[in-house]
């Protein structure tokens, strides 16, 4: 399991990188006479900011683990494949604060960056990425901050999903908190391509030609016509449970 997807639920489980990180998120007090309380106090702090997002999550995905469930019995149509979620570890929290040039805070953390906490649904056909998006956003705790359609409109390397970025509530004990969480929502053909490219090009740490790019945005345009026939296929054979 690599960095990107490690959630760490106790103080004592981080690494020693990783606490220098979160002392710089927290605002260590390097002055403070107790140094072990304070820095204590920084991953409490870290590990309470984090739940925010982990919590958001699992709410999300049980909504849509229900939703699938429903579709399965009312209609007979599995409507999502798989659903997966991940946290941003505390590394990649920290580079992307300093790219964007801002001081490395939590409060920063939070204001800036809207895809800490992350979930991919992948779909068999195109119809039913924008149900679930429909479906989801109709509910009274679940409200849409912002949408990428690169289903509608690509990007130029050929990479197709939509992706939603939905705040939704999240009650804890004493409070309720408002949680924003980035759902990319694609196909099994989508999520292949995708997943195939990455590859590709994390091998070649210099980047790959013009022409292996224009290759793989062809292979994304094969894909998607795929996708169109095989919801075709799917609508012939059973048009009354895809409307």
């Amino acid at each position: 399991m690599s960095d990107k997807h490690r959630i760490v639920l106790a103080k004592e489980d981080f690494s020693p990188d990783e606490c220098e990180l979160i002392k710089q998120l927290a605002g260590f007090d390097g002055n403070a006479p107790d140094q072990k309380a304070e820095l204590d106090r920084c991953l409490k702090d870290y590990l309470l900011f984090q739940n925010n997002y982990i919590f958001g999550m699992k709410k999300l995905c049980t909504d849509l683990e229900i939703l699938e469930l429903d579709y399965r019995v009312n209609y007979d149509h599995r409507i999502l494949k798989s659903i997966d979620s991940r946290i941003k570890s505390v590394k990649s929290i920290c580079g992307k604060l300093q790219k964007k040039g801002v001081p490395l805070t939590l409060e920063n953390a939070a204001f800036e960056l809207s895809d800490i906490g992350g979930i991919r649904v992948v779909c068999y056909y195109m119809r039913d990425i924008y149900e679930i998006k429909n479906r989801l956003l109709a509910q009274d705790n679940v409200s849409l901050l912002k949408m990428s359609d690169y289903i509608a409109e690509p990007k130029p390397s050929g990479y197709r999903s939509l992706h939603l970025i939905v705040s939704t509530s999240v009650h804890l004990a004493y409070k309720n908190v408002e949680v924003p969480v980035e759902i990319q929502l694609r196909t099994v053909a989508m999520d292949s391509w995708a997943g195939l490219e990455h590859v590709l090009k994390y091998k070649n740490p210099n980047g790959v030609s013009d022409a292996i790019s224009e290759e793989l945005s062809d292979c994304a345009d094969v894909i998607s016509e795929t996708d169109a026939r095989m919801q075709e296929i799917y609508k012939s054979l059973f048009g009354k449970q895809f409307q």
